[in-house]
């Protein structure tokens, strides 16, 4: 038996060190213009020139392939639409309990810089590496830390629902109107520097043309669309655990 976990062991060494080395490889041969051929090695190259923007996966998301990207979003917004209309008829009452008083003090000194690092991710998605998407997650990770520390009363009070879904509602309407002034323009539905759009200075904070826009757009949505399938679902959460727990101290009673 123990022969046995011995070449098991070893198996899986090999196997890690095998994919360690594969990967390193990859990793290793990303500046080597050999393997930068086809459409990366375009992207590469021309990015910068065609869209003022820095981060060539921004460019790609909400450029080259900006259709795509709206396709991605409306498949957010129809989640979204299915998880709060398959509970919108569960009751719900509100907990206030929360967590320790040492949890709530130390989250709301993390709230601040988890906002600002979301706002960075999103303002600058177009210089650095983030986006809308991530930008978003990290705002719909704040509503939840609120619901989770201090309960989900407190939450709902700050932010309700249906502000939730004003924001994801005008962050896809922002996405279309950006795309539709393209078509207005006789450049293409959601063009960028065709359209008119000032590219600006290539490294600039006001640079990139509609980019930093629809990350704006973007992180609007996944934002408020994740926190209302999150506030959507912690409904029924509660509600079993508030009968659970009367049903528990009637039978205390009896």
């Amino acid at each position: 038996m123990r022969l046995r976990d011995r070449l098991h062991d070893l198996v899986l060494l090999c196997l890690c060190l095998g994919m360690g080395w594969w990967l390193w490889e990859g990793v290793a041969a990303i500046d080597d213009p050999e393997y930068i051929i086809g459409p990366a090695a375009y992207y590469l190259v021309n990015t910068a020139k065609e869209t003022g923007a820095v981060n060539v996966v921004a460019a790609i998301l909400f450029d080259y392939r900006g259709i795509d990207t709206l396709g991605e979003a409306t498949v957010i917004y129809t989640t979204v639409c299915g998880v709060a209309m398959l509970f919108s008829k569960s009751r719900y009452k509100k907990s206030s309990a929360g967590l320790s008083f040492i949890a709530r003090r130390g989250i709301s000194f993390v709230v601040p810089f988890l906002f600002m690092y979301g706002s960075a991710i999103i303002l600058m998605g177009h210089l650095s590496p983030g986006g809308g998407f991530q930008g978003g997650a990290v705002f719909a990770t704040i509503t939840i830390l609120f619901c989770i520390v201090f309960g989900s009363s407190f939450e709902a009070s700050r932010i309700s629902p249906k502000t939730k879904e004003t924001i994801e509602s005008l962050g896809g309407l922002l996405f279309v109107f950006i795309g539709g002034v393209g078509l207005l323009a006789g450049a293409g539905f959601l063009a960028n520097t065709a359209a008119g759009f000032p590219r600006g200075q290539v490294g600039n904070f006001l640079s990139a043309g509609t980019i930093p826009l629809l990350n704006v757009a973007v992180g609007m949505k996944v934002g408020a669309g994740l926190s209302t399938i999150f506030y959507s679902m912690v409904k029924v959460l509660d509600l079993e655990f508030n009968e659970q727990l009367t049903e528990v101290m009637d039978n205390d009673k009896n």
